[in-house]
């Protein structure tokens, strides 16, 4: 489990803003004591939505992708950077929720 720990940080994924995003919201649902309003959260759509905009935001304001003139962005790729960073964050605050109850299961 420490390698594996280790290797997130030796890759450099753990300090993607959407993993860490999740990673945080993974662990505040975890250890929250009111289950039910993390479970209604998660099965509204609007929360999705609020990622999608944030991820949308994120590639176009901060991290945009250029053609290769330099001058004209590259949408496809943006497009599928904004599909990939909610991607990464559903993932991580899903694994970071298995951890947290891995962990106090005993």
């Amino acid at each position: 489990m420490i390698k594996g720990i280790m290797a997130l940080f030796r890759t450099g994924i753990i300090f993607d803003p959407f993993v860490l995003l999740g990673i945080f919201m993974g662990f505040f649902t975890a250890l929250t004591p009111n289950k039910e309003a993390m479970e209604i959260l998660y099965q509204q759509n609007s929360f999705y939505l609020l990622i999608l905009l944030i991820a949308f935001l994120y590639n176009y304001f901060i991290k945009k992708v250029y053609k290769d003139d330099g001058y004209t962005l590259n949408y496809v790729r943006m497009a599928l950077n904004i599909v990939f960073s909610v991607v990464k964050f559903v993932i991580s605050c899903s694994l970071s929720i298995v951890f947290v109850m891995m962990l106090f299961a005993f």
